[in-house]
């Protein structure tokens, strides 16, 4: 019996598959065009503003598996702009790192600043978006303690942080822990971004204002207790950047039978995010328990 449900699922999935394949076939498609797709955060904390532009693809094109630098390659020949406080430049591309790059020096960055981003690119129309950096300190991390497990079958360090939700409602958080490393080949530092068994990434206090958000990490090997090297940081985002992270973290590429996830933009004309985030971060005591 058992078999006989399994093969008639099997059949019944087919001929959904193979109708909706005839179904495709037949519909004439209506006509699309690239549109341009801007990701630009801006933070009082960083040393550089980038700004990346790139080409969306057509609707009803050709997917490819390719890397996305090949899928979908920048655009070098924008023309992107930034003002607001007083302030206005044109940031240049940077050929090596393939994105639009201006130092803090050129263009100052502060909290509860308000901001406006203009893209222009031969053959397409003018794009555009504002955004207001958050004005508020984001609220302190504390450490609340840290541990040795062995549920992988080895011994390996957690820990554990929370941080208090700031007065009255309306605040969006991104909290993230990383592991700073040095690769000895190319003598560079890297991040090694750590996932949470408790807590999310993306928090907000609309159902949870006032509170404490609580945080435990996944297990990591003992070798990266150095000193130093593992930090938390706790963002105050807007909200355009908190609904665009939440949109892309919902969508779902790879399951045919999921119900799709319009990606959100503030981008006028255009697709993507320009948003403003204020940062704390907060060094991790290795000391083993």
């Amino acid at each position: 019996m058992k078999n006989i449900k399994t093969t008639l699922i099997l059949a019944t999935a087919a001929l959904l598959l193979s109708s909706c394949e005839q179904l495709i076939t037949e519909v004439d498609a209506p006509p699309s065009e690239s549109k341009l797709v801007v990701y630009s955060v801006i933070s009082p904390q960083d040393s550089v503003i980038e700004v990346k532009v790139k080409k969306s693809n057509p609707l009803f094109s050709d997917v490819t598996y390719q890397w996305d630098e090949e899928r979908f390659p920048p655009v070098i020949n924008a023309t992107v702009l930034l003002s607001g406080e007083g302030q206005s430049a044109t940031i240049p591309y940077d050929e090596a790192l393939k994105t639009y790059r201006i130092n803090r020096e050129a263009f100052n960055i502060t909290p509860g600043g308000h901001y406006e981003l203009k893209v222009m690119v031969p053959d397409f129309t003018q794009i555009s978006a504002e955004c207001t950096v958050p004005e508020q300190i984001p609220p302190d991390i504390e450490i609340t303690g840290s541990g040795i497990t062995e549920e992988t079958g080895m011994e390996e360090w957690y820990f554990e942080f929370r941080f208090k939700d700031l007065p009255e409602t309306g605040h969006f958080y991104l909290v993230n822990a990383a592991v700073i490393y040095q690769d000895p080949w190319v003598e560079e530092s890297y991040a090694y971004f750590l996932g949470y068994k408790q807590g999310n990434i993306l928090a907000s206090d609309k159902s949870n204002d006032g509170s404490y958000f609580n945080y435990r990490t996944y297990p990591l090997a003992l070798q990266y207790l150095e000193s130093d090297n593992i930090w938390v940081s706790i963002s105050l985002i807007d909200e355009n950047y908190y609904q665009y992270a939440q949109s892309v973290n919902n969508f779902q590429n790879d399951n045919p039978f999921s119900e799709p996830t319009p990606i959100y933009s503030n981008i006028d004309g255009g697709l993507g995010v320009f948003a403003g985030i204020n940062s704390l971060i907060k060094s991790v005591p290795t000391e083993l328990p």
